[in-house]
């Protein structure tokens, strides 16, 4: 199967044409332009070209990119958000309190609160949500234009039900051209970290459509029949049309995919990368070939998440300048910060701004590594990713063993995988974790499961 890689990128795009045994065919630049999807084309034209390669013969393209994550910080290109909040507590914390009143008003933020939700063994709470009390919240917004709605409702992980029952309401009178982004198929158990989840996923939703959205279009157009993926903050792939409605998935996709091409060029499994571009270097950690995952204190744009994203350091200076030796002493000190204290780890330095800090950069202690082909690393990180189902739970052990509830967590991350486009014989559950939940009763478990395979 011949596959291409894209990573797109602030100032450039990079691709990479790989056969069946992951051999490297060709690699190519260009700049990345204002229509994402230009710049795109002519990557995949170039590489085409370059490699020789009849466009039907291109079975899967991969893409990679920071855009989103820029597009967040830079409070840029972001969704219009109307967020509801189902619960039994109202008038508590506000929506996104975290956030800054520049942020907020970025995405012009407001919010309705309902009655309703469930217990943490799934039963509904004593009051329900009402249909009325929506529909004159949506009357009194009816002159907002909103692009997203978020909607977050207590233990949806357990029942999802009135987190349903209200984007079903919202449609009916609305219509269905809106963005919806249901809590409890992003984050899990904590309320304000999935609601803040769900809310930024829904202020994505805009930069996503207008950056990606039509990408299948553009391969029909270029005569390549094949399936996309995009590459998710762990460095494995979910399907395009999941990554429109979940875009929060692939914030960190552009330095994942440096961090897995690293592995995969070095052959190292358990390292440490820097990647420098032009503008920023960006250090990260592998473990078993995958980026070490951050969930304690999980912040984007300041405000606190639950979904798995990885351990990464960004310092404020890139390649495109002579690099200093105060920079030389900010990357030495992130590098004893993320070494074991036994047995360091192997440093491979990579990005296209990266060749004066591999001839400066020293670690007495740990080999450092400037493999082949470090420029387009992002790129073939994309193009060697493989597919993953994840499942993050809450189960009510009443009537239910353990066991059944991991096995079903485990099944249902296996059909995810093979949703995305593997091959059942090839999925296996990579990590499963079992966890009873703190300060409620132990009949609550917690299972949260990653099932990995290659593609058709």
């Amino acid at each position: 199967m011949i596959r291409i890689g894209i990573d797109v990128g602030r100032e450039k795009t990079d691709g990479v044409v790989m056969d069946q045994r992951f051999h490297i065919l060709t690699s190519a630049s260009q700049r990345t332009t204002p229509d994402v999807m230009t710049g795109i084309q002519l990557i995949i034209t170039q590489l085409l070209k370059q490699a020789n390669v009849s466009p039907y013969n291109i079975k899967a393209v991969m893409v990679g990119t920071n855009l989103f994550l820029d597009a967040l910080q830079e409070e840029k290109t972001l969704a219009q958000v109307c967020t509801v909040r189902v619960s039994q507590a109202k008038g508590s914390i506000t929506p996104l309190y975290e956030g800054s009143e520049l942020f907020r008003k970025a995405i012009g933020l407001v919010y309705c609160e309902l009655q309703g939700g469930h217990e943490v063994d799934g039963r509904e709470s004593e009051s329900l949500p009402s249909r009325p009390a929506l529909d004159t919240f949506l009357q009194s917004i009816s002159s907002h234009c909103f692009d997203a709605f978020a909607i977050t409702s207590t233990f949806s992980p357990v029942n999802d039900s009135h987190e349903r029952m209200v984007m079903g309401w919202i449609q009916e009178t609305l219509g269905k051209e809106h963005s919806f982004t249901l809590s409890h198929e992003l984050g899990s158990i904590g309320f304000l970290q999935r609601e803040n989840t769900a809310i930024l996923n829904a202020a994505l939703s805009r930069i996503m459509k207008e950056a990606l959205q039509g990408l299948d279009q553009l391969l029909h157009k270029l005569g390549i029949d094949a399936g996309i993926y995009l590459v998710q903050n762990d460095g494995s792939l979910m399907s395009y049309d999941y990554a429109l409605r979940y875009p929060i998935r692939a914030l960190y996709s552009g330095m994942t995919t440096s961090l897995r091409g690293a592995s995969f060029l070095t052959q190292l499994n358990d390292c440490i990368v820097i990647d420098m571009t032009t503008e920023a270097t960006r250090i990260g950690v592998l473990e078993d070939g995958f980026p070490k995952d951050r969930w304690k204190n999980a912040t984007i744009a300041g405000i606190h998440v639950n979904i798995p994203m990885p351990e990464l350091v960004t310092l404020p200076f890139g390649g495109k300048h002579s690099i200093s030796d105060d920079q030389l002493d900010a990357v030495f000190d992130v590098m004893q910060r993320f070494q074991p204290q036994y047995d360091p780890l192997p440093i491979v330095i990579v990005g296209e701004g990266s060749e004066e800090l591999a001839k400066k950069f020293r670690f007495p202690w740990a080999d450092v590594v400037q493999p082949p082909n470090y420029m387009h690393v992002s790129a073939i990180g994309a193009c060697i990713a493989p597919i993953s189902g994840n499942v993050d739970r809450m189960y009510w052990l009443k009537g239910m063993e353990r066991e059944d509830a991991v096995e079903m967590a485990t099944q249902e991350a296996v059909q995810e995988a093979i949703r995305s486009g593997a091959t059942l014989e090839s999925v296996t559950a990579k990590s499963i974790k079992a966890t009873p939940l703190a300060y409620i009763p132990s009949q609550a478990l917690r299972v949260q499961v990653k099932a990995i395979a290659s593609l058709v």
